[in-house]
């Protein structure tokens, strides 16, 4: 196998194999335009379907399997999957697509269970990680062992055969082999999409009115009555699953309210603003905030609300306009 066939480049850095810096150079193209938000939506979704569905299983791939599969001459005469002998670049494009959608899960686990909060950045920047350190430590591997063994991309070899193929072809096998072609990469293409993007109704935002319990952080035991003077403490937490980092602003407010010609439609006679901030929630995490709440006037079947919104709030929030609406009855004494 010559030099050019094997996939090496010239010089000082001949024996590096070209596919190692070709993938951790991806990575680190994609990540960074994925994390700088110069590319969103389908484009977005399009170059990060290989770092999440192939490149992982093809770095770790190079690094468990550095040897090229050996010719028929050489394989044994019984069938075997030549793991122990290496892989050729039919099974490590067979394997890396499974490899790495089994590898995401676990990485996206040692990251929770290092109490490292599940983002688009913290993953991103996971897997870019990952790919480059597993393609450097993959072509490290190839170039210590024998001379020969270590696997290479067939680039030139592919190059030759297609030239070899397509001069001898006829014109309608030639239509044939480019409509299959083109056939191909959209059906992986579209694959990938569909994986990698989000389905719909999975972006949202979710908001909880808890309270602390013996046992954590409950959805109950909320507060009935509250004496004049005195407080109540809740906690608010905000979910972000809208596949970006998002601000939002909440207010919290103490109404008086009556019902309206015997309907459910409440309204307010009286009402005070009893705090108002905002929350910097990064995407697929959870901001947690505790509330202490302090009433102003007395009353019965008070609605105590907490109005979430995404970005600026109005100054007078409402359920029509909030994209989340909390509230709680209680009496003030």
């Amino acid at each position: 196998m010559s030099d050019g066939d094997r996939g090496t480049g010239a010089g000082p850095l001949g024996d590096i194999p070209r596919d190692a810096p070709a993938v951790a150079g991806y990575a680190l193209l994609v990540g960074l335009l994925v994390l700088s938000g110069v590319v969103d939506g389908a484009v977005r979704v399009a170059l990060a379907a290989p770092l999440i569905l192939f490149l992982p299983g093809w770095a770790l791939l190079s690094v468990l399997f550095p040897a090229d599969r050996p010719t028929d001459a050489d394989r044994p005469a019984t069938w075997r999957l030549p793991l122990a002998d290496g892989l050729g670049w039919v099974e490590r494009c067979s394997l890396a697509v499974p490899a790495s959608v089994a590898l995401v899960p676990v990485l996206t686990i040692l990251l929770a269970g290092l109490g490292v909060a599940l983002t688009t950045v913290t993953i991103t920047a996971t897997l870019v990680a990952f790919v480059i350190l597993m393609s450097a430590a993959g072509a490290l591997r190839r170039t210590r062992i024998a001379d020969g063994t270590a696997y290479r991309v067939p680039v030139d070899r592919w190059r030759a055969e297609l030239r070899t193929r397509w001069g001898s072809a006829g014109r309608v096998d030639r239509v044939l082999g480019v409509v299959l072609a083109v056939a191909l990469l959209l059906a992986v293409g579209g694959l990938g999409v569909g994986l990698a993007a989000p389905q719909d109704g999975e972006t949202y935002t979710d908001a909880a009115l808890l309270t602390n319990g013996s046992d954590g952080l409950v959805a109950g035991n909320y507060p009935e009555e509250i004496r004049s003077g005195g407080s109540a403490d809740l906690v608010l937490t905000v979910d972000n699953r809208l596949g970006t980092d998002t601000t939002y602003e909440v207010v919290v407010v103490l109404d008086r309210v009556r019902g309206t010609n015997g309907t459910e439609s409440l309204t307010v006679l009286e009402r005070s603003e009893l705090s108002r901030f905002r929350l910097s929630v990064a995407d697929g995490a959870q901001a947690r905030e505790n509330l202490t709440v302090s009433p102003d006037f007395l009353g019965q079947d008070l609605r105590l609300s907490v109005f979430v919104y995404r970005g600026e709030a109005p100054a007078s929030p409402s359920s029509a306009t909030a994209d989340e609406h909390l509230y709680l009855w209680v009496d003030v004494v």
